[in-house]
């Protein structure tokens, strides 16, 4: 997908940031999803107060864009009188979605691109929208078919982030909050906390994140092993324990699984759309492992493997699979996991949790196709 933010002699620089900043975050994190390219049909551009800008790519044609993001601007009003500039703003007529702040409108509606749409408009730009065809709207942000309006940069805060959000997640944006009353993309984040007079146990999860994570468990080769379901995961994960290490590991192993578990039960809520089972298989130099997941809802793990010692980096081999047993218990999925053949314990561990972290990032990831629907012939998880 292919998304074209537009500048011109006079644009505002806050409200290009603030459509630039999160379309490139979504193609940061997504390599392959998303190419956001700053447009103009000119090879240097000035802002309202003459700061000068080298667009990434001047271009006689907007063709072959998907989205059209075009900010507002002292310059907007004298552009809009513009032949050449309007000429070269109508080739965009094809694009899937169109993005614009405050007088940016008038760009889009002096190009014949918003016929009859309704728009968000700043109070001094509505008389001059509704001459060309525009249904303005008092409401600071609209949706109007394949039109996302925001009437000033507060609003177009709200508006980049949604668009961002539903791009990465793979979901049409058919609302945005305060347009129609209705909700934006839901975030999948959770924070889960278990306290005991064991431990006092905090994860906080974000499935669709980067792979930015913070462990501290107290135990250093568990923090290693949940770096990798994080990393190779491509969750952003955070977890703060504190545990009864002076008897021993366990209480901490399987508190820590169990809220890890809880966090993936409360982010993915109903389970909505995802792709709900995966399977992944890692190599660690000598070892092989495989982890396959279902999120059924029914709790069930399944371990297969053998230890060459009784522990790796202090920790008692069992608890490994006592970990992988509270995960499935606490995030409610059937988990199956594999060690194939290894010689390193430390190998065949770190290839588990990689496969771990793979397999739950393919479960959990939206299915477009299935927009609205629990991947489920009952019809519930």
């Amino acid at each position: 997908m292919k998304a074209a933010v537009i500048l011109y002699d006079g644009f505002s620089s806050l409200e290009f940031s603030t459509l630039y900043e999160p379309l490139a975050k979504a193609a940061l994190n997504a390599p392959g999803l998303l190419q956001c390219d700053i447009c103009s049909p000119s090879s240097e551009v000035f802002d309202g107060y003459g700061l000068h800008y080298y667009p990434t790519r001047m271009t006689t044609s907007l063709q072959g864009y998907d989205i059209l993001c075009v900010p507002g601007g002292l310059g907007a009003s004298k552009q809009s009188e513009n032949a050449s500039f309007l000429a070269w703003l109508a080739t965009a007529r094809e694009v899937q979605q169109i993005i614009v702040i405050g007088n940016g409108a008038l760009l889009l509606a002096a190009a014949g691109l918003l016929n009859g749409h309704e728009i968000a408009s700043p109070p001094e730009a509505g008389a001059s929208l509704a001459s060309f065809g525009v249904r303005p709207s008092a409401q600071a942000l609209v949706l109007d078919g394949p039109v996302l309006s925001a009437s000033d940069i507060r609003a177009a805060l709200e508006l980049s982030q949604a668009v961002a959000r539903s791009l990465t997640l793979g979901m049409p944006l058919r609302s945005i909050s305060g347009a129609s009353g209705a909700a934006l993309p839901p975030t999948r984040e959770a924070t889960a906390e278990r306290k005991t007079a064991e431990t006092n146990i905090t994860v906080c999860l974000n499935l669709d994140g980067s792979g930015k994570h913070q462990i501290q468990t107290g135990l250093p080769f568990l923090d290693h092993m949940l770096t990798q379901v994080a990393v190779h995961g491509l969750f952003d994960l955070q977890v703060n324990a504190q545990g009864d290490l002076q008897i021993d590991a366990h209480h901490t192993m399987e508190d820590v699984a169990l809220t890890l578990g809880l966090a993936f039960q409360q982010a993915l809520g109903d389970r909505t759309g995802i792709v709900r089972m995966a399977s992944a298989e890692v190599p660690m130099d000598d070892s092989l492992a495989r982890v396959t997941v279902d999120f059924s809802g029914r709790p069930y793990c399944v371990f297969q493997g053998v230890w060459t010692l009784p522990s790796i980096g202090g920790i008692p081999n069992t608890l490994f699979v006592h970990f992988l047993e509270s995960l499935a218990q606490g995030a409610r999925c059937n988990l199956h996991a594999i060690i194939q053949y290894g010689n390193d314990d430390h190998h065949k561990a770190e290839a588990l949790f990689k496969a771990l972290g793979r397999a739950f990032c393919a479960a959990t990831r939206l299915d477009p196709r299935r927009e609205g629907l629990i991947p489920s012939s009952k019809g519930v998880l």
